[in-house]
């Protein structure tokens, strides 16, 4: 009798089991196409899969797990299970395409004067016409021959103060993202060499280190010791997913 009430109690929970976790079909689509090798991880059961040539995924889901989706050319999405997902026979994703980044490209504007005159040669055609000018002798008239241009020195000095006022404020540098600080600080024989990760692994890994919640705040702090440790105990969480 025991051995039948304990058959009965597997097969309910078992059954119970069954009814709150399915396999979730759908496909992954930008402008109506559908997006082929484009991964899905499951970061709630650790379970991941990647998308066929036209799109299509097949990942096991119960309500509240959440995935992530990455991919090279498109902006990384998370999506929560809900119970309409859930009852979904066919999930339809939509991602959009990453913008494309410009290199800073610097402007310079050329003069299309040729010939440029500068205060010394100014002061020198000065000097050349007291020279040339007719003078009396023994006759002072005021002026200081070969003096200092109090009047030039003073604008020029008023003309510094005014530019230091004008000047705009430097602005603070923000702090690096996530994985613009690992791009600064870990080359590609880091992923390959020291986490044994296959080269079509590295950007999973990545984004999985970046879904969690300690990551902006490590690249923040950047404490290239501290990244270290996160990244070798996320490895060892990666490894173990399901795929």
């Amino acid at each position: 009798m025991k051995p039948t009430l304990l058959f009965l109690f597997i097969i309910t929970i078992t059954s119970c089991l069954a009814q709150n976790q399915k396999e979730l079909h759908g496909k992954i689509v930008c402008e109506g196409k559908g997006i082929a090798a484009v991964d899905l991880v499951n970061l709630t059961s650790k379970k991941s899969t990647t998308t066929d040539s036209q799109g299509h995924f097949s990942i096991s889901v119960t309500v509240g797990d959440e995935l992530y989706i990455l991919s090279k050319e498109y902006v990384d999405f998370k999506l929560k299970i809900t119970e309409i997902h859930f009852q979904t026979n066919a999930l339809t994703i939509t991602l959009e395409k990453k913008p494309i980044v410009l290199e800073d490209v610097e402007i310079v504007k050329k003069s299309s004067l040729k010939v440029q005159i500068t205060q010394a040669d100014i002061d020198d055609i000065k000097l050349s016409k007291q020279v040339q000018a007719l003078k009396v002798v023994n006759v002072y008239d005021g002026t200081i021959e070969n003096g200092v241009d109090f009047v030039r020195m003073f604008k020029g000095v008023t003309n510094w103060f005014k530019s230091k006022d004008k000047e705009i404020p430097e602005k603070p540098v923000p702090p690096p993202s996530f994985k613009g600080y690992l791009n600064s600080h870990y080359d590609r024989n880091f992923y390959l060499n020291n986490l044994k990760l296959k080269p079509e692994e590295i950007d999973l890994f990545i984004a999985y280190c970046e879904a969690d919640d300690r990551a902006a705040a490590l690249a923040e702090r950047q404490d290239i010791l501290e990244m270290a440790d996160f990244l070798f105990e996320k490895n060892e969480a990666f490894k173990k997913l399901e795929r």
